[in-house]
Parts: C-alpha cells; sequence; structure tokens
C-alpha cells in the first residue's frame, strides 16, 4: 500500500509540474507579445521594424505582473504568494532585429543554479523563409537541456526563462526546465 502511495505521489507531483510548465510558457507569449508592440516609430515609418529594448521590457514586466503576480528584480522574475510558480523564474532575452531574422541562430545559455548566462551564439545559414532558432541550456549538473527549435518570421523578440521549482514533498526531486517564447515584432 505504502508503494501505491508513493507512485500516487510521484504521478502527482510530475502532473503539477507539467502544469507549472504549460502556465509558464502562457505567461511568457502573453507578456512577450505584448512586448513586441514596442516598435521604433521613427524607424517603422522608414519600413523598418526594430524594437524599443526599455519599452519593451516595460512592457513584459508589466504584463507578467497583472497576469501571473511576478514582479522584476535584475533579470529574475519573483512571485506573488497566488504565482504559478514558488520559487523565482530566471531569463534572459534577445532581440533578433531586421537584419538577422533570416539567418540560423544558435543560443547556448548556461543556468547556474541563481541565473542564466549566454555561453555563445553561433549564427549559421540564411534562409529565405526565417532562420531556426535552436536552444540549449546547461544545467549546474553539466545537463544539456535542448528547446524544440524555432522558425522566425521576421524580426523576433526571444525570452527564455528557467524553472527551478523546490518539490512537492520534500522527499521527492524538484523540477527544473526552460520554456521560450518567440514572438515577431509587431508592424
Amino acid at each position: 500500500m505504502l508503494f501505491f502511495l508513493l507512485v500516487g505521489l510521484f504521478v502527482v507531483d510530475a502532473d503539477l509540474a507539467m502544469q507549472k510548465k504549460t502556465e509558464v510558457k502562457m505567461l511568457l507569449e502573453l507578456a512577450n507579445h505584448h512586448a513586441t508592440f514596442a516598435v521604433d516609430p521613427v524607424l517603422k515609418t522608414e519600413g523598418v521594424i526594430d524594437l524599443l529594448e526599455d519599452e519593451a521590457m516595460d512592457r513584459f514586466e508589466e504584463r507578467m505582473n497583472q497576469n501571473g503576480g511576478y514582479h522584476r528584480e535584475l533579470q529574475t522574475f519573483v512571485p506573488a504568494n497566488n504565482s504559478v510558480t514558488t520559487d523565482p523564474l530566471v531569463f534572459t532575452r534577445y532581440n533578433i532585429d531586421f537584419r538577422a531574422w533570416r539567418q540560423d541562430l544558435d543560443i547556448y545559455l548556461r543556468y547556474n543554479g541563481k541565473s542564466l548566462s549566454q555561453d555563445r551564439l553561433v549564427p549559421g545559414a540564411s534562409r529565405p523563409e526565417g532562420g531556426r532558432l535552436h536552444i540549449t541550456v546547461v544545467t549546474e549538473e553539466g545537463e544539456e537541456l535542448r528547446l524544440a527549435p524555432k522558425t522566425m518570421v521576421g524580426p523576433s523578440h526571444v525570452v527564455i526563462a528557467f524553472v527551478d521549482e523546490s518539490p512537492f514533498l520534500p522527499l521527492l526531486p524538484g523540477h527544473s526546465f526552460p520554456v521560450v517564447s518567440v514572438e515577431e515584432l509587431k508592424h
């Protein structure tokens, strides 16, 4: 009976982790969509779609607060009591501008337990339909977590967050996973 209870706890814990991953992905998508409206109006009149970085980050932060109760402290979103995650979300972001969106890009990041930092950027082949974005996060233990490739359809704002959550019960392992949002800048 104790064995079945333990198996049940593992299943519940895994289900909670998947729900959190889905919720964090949705939060990032909504916040990033809002951020991509921060385009430079002067350049836009010349037919160039490029991002106003400070305004984009302010808009992103505003939506993370409205939809998830998170507030930003440097490169971390700290959750409120009613947020999806109990532990802070570390994140990094990239602006793929109008000159680079047709080129493949491999982004390698390193998570050290407290922050998510760029390890290296490797540009690749050009594609007329839009470059492919490959993201790899190396954890503290050296494990490489690869996200599914994304295809850019125009200048894009990329936000990558890393969730490192405490377990449901102390005897269970924690859950760590990266989440990405790639949004085309709005015309």
